[in-house]
């Protein structure tokens, strides 16, 4: 493949220039917008045919878009790429309902009772939820960190989900509603939801305070190696130059900003703190005054704050709090259908998963990826 075509998937899969940026933002946009529009057929058939003039537009507008994207993902992907074309065949499937649309507008006959056309129309459309989730991870580096931006996903997966359950009803002549008790289900909504929100209510003064926690220990920290260092100055001044004082204490600080903007690890910088232990401590050792400080200030404040800036939630309680939340958003969906229960849903998704996001953000106090609330790291 020559450096063009591997130039052009890499943005069109990692966009990085603004042009690429703007394809995908728009892409990403088209996606959603098909698959809203997909869900506003299946909820009102009489209005929205397949020889409708909508209809058609719609569909001539999504038959061009996506053969684009197509066209420019065939030309770009390798053949040894297995994923790659597992993706593209997934995307040509996704054309056809919008192709089969513009082919019988163009004059194409097709009699009510080929069943197996309308079908084909209905099930392949379920494939532009799989792309819409696999180019949503790009937000992110399109728009930038935001709540919106996590949150989008979410509601792509359950959007799809209405859809699916919107489809699949006419197919096998079955309404989902006609299994469930209208006050037993809103019960379980409200049981779910409370539980829910009393979790994330709980955890998100936890991670708030250990936030605020992490900005106190640190600068701590730091205040007491800048006081070991001008004590060690003014006191051993004639033994430690100031070239073997910056040796002592420069490494350690640098290693230190490293590991703030998640760049070194956990072992790196305590490996390096150990390190800069030894030395403080084969200078003031001497001293029994320093030696005090040095135990009972220095190592207890250092070591306080790589603690706590570890220690966050097991990966298995946000497993458990994103599959609660996800089962209260079908619940919704079951308990408010139509166009009226989706806007309902997706204001629910945002404001509660939104909520976890930002929970999950501020339990990983110093990282640097997907950052909105980190602790306030104070330079000076």
């Amino acid at each position: 493949m020559s450096t063009r075509f591997a130039s052009l998937n890499e943005q069109l899969n990692r966009p990085s220039t603004p042009l690429a940026k703007g394809y995908m933002g728009f892409m990403i946009a088209t996606i959603f917008g098909s698959i809203f529009f997909m869900f506003l057929m299946e909820e009102y058939p009489k209005y929205y045919t397949h020889d409708s003039a909508i209809v058609i537009a719609v569909e001539s507008f999504l038959f061009i878009a996506f053969s684009t994207d197509f066209i420019l993902r065939l030309i770009s992907t390798r053949l040894t790429d297995w994923r790659g074309q597992l993706f593209l065949l997934g995307d040509g499937l996704a054309i056809v309902p919008s192709a089969m649309v513009v082919v019988m507008a163009l004059g194409w006959d097709v009699h009510p009772e080929n069943v197996l056309v309308f079908t084909l129309l209905r099930l392949f459309r379920l494939l532009r939820v799989l792309k819409l989730l696999r180019m949503g991870n790009l937000l992110i580096e399109i728009l930038g960190v935001s709540v919106f931006t996590l949150v989008f996903g979410t509601v792509a997966v359950h959007l799809g989900i209405r859809v699916f359950v919107q489809l699949f009803e006419p197919l096998f002549g079955f309404d989902v509603h006609d299994f469930l008790d209208g006050p037993l289900l809103l019960m379980a909504v409200t049981a779910v939801g409370s539980a829910f929100g009393i979790s994330m209510a709980i955890t998100f003064g936890m991670v708030n305070r250990k936030r605020e926690d992490i900005t106190e220990r640190h600068r701590a920290a730091l205040d007491s190696v800048d006081a070991f260092e001008r004590d060690i100055r003014d006191l051993f001044g004639d033994t430690v130059s100031e070239p073997m004082r910056k040796q002592m204490f420069d490494p350690w600080r640098e290693e230190m900003d490293r590991y703030l903007n998640a760049e070194s690890s956990y072992e790196k910088i305590k490996a390096r703190t150990v390190q800069m232990f030894d030395e403080v401590r084969a200078v003031t050792k001497s001293r029994p005054s320093m030696d005090v400080v040095f135990h009972s200030v220095l190592v207890q404040r250092m070591s306080a704050f790589l603690v706590r800036a570890e220690l966050t939630f097991p990966p298995a309680f946000y497993d458990w709090m994103k599959l609660l939340a996800n089962l209260y958003f079908v619940l919704v969906m079951l308990a408010a259908p139509g166009v009226v229960g989706l806007v309902i849903q997706v204001v629910v998704i945002f404001v509660f998963y939104g909520l976890l996001a930002i929970i999950q953000d501020m339990d990983f106090a110093i990282d640097q990826y997907a950052t909105i609330f980190n602790a306030r790291i104070m330079k000076t």
